[in-house]
């Protein structure tokens, strides 16, 4: 007996039950490997979002570290130009009692520098110089001065 032939397929019925169980068992298989496969991909993405995670937590530690050198450095730079300013309000101080014809009058000198570090601290508008008031030019100039070493 001859195969029956579909007209609209042009398949027999053999063909079309062959064809139709391949698709199904691809299709078992294509699900299979989903449900397998799903748990690594997890594990896969976790691992992927935890190294995103390091790389950018070590960027803003790089970015925290630069961030205090350079206040560092500037604290620095801020401290140098007080000591500048200091010396030089010494020296002005210095200066002008020996205008006057007081230049060993240590009164003077202290109080030409407290009108200096005044004077200095209105005009700036920040935290100026004030160990200069009312301490000796060497306190301020020179912390470590007159100290028994």
């Amino acid at each position: 007996m001859a195969p029956k032939i579909d007209p609209t397929t042009g398949l027999t019925d053999r063909q079309t039950w062959n064809m139709l169980g391949t698709i199904v068992i691809l299709g078992a298989l294509l699900l299979g490997g989903g449900l397998v496969g799903c748990p690594y991909y997890k594990v896969w993405e976790r691992k992927m979002a935890g190294q995103a995670e390091l790389q950018y937590q070590q960027g803003a530690r790089q970015a925290l570290i630069a961030q205090a050198a350079a206040e560092d450095e500037a604290s620095i730079k801020r401290a140098e130009a007080a000591t500048r300013r200091v010396r030089g309000w010494a020296d002005a101080a210095r200066k002008g009692c020996e205008d006057v014809g007081l230049s060993q009058d240590r009164a003077c000198i202290d109080q030409l520098l407290r009108d200096a570090a005044t004077y200095s601290i209105a005009k700036e508008g920040h935290e100026g110089v004030i160990v200069s008031v009312g301490a000796p030019v060497s306190v301020a100039v020179n912390p470590n001065a007159g100290r028994p070493e």
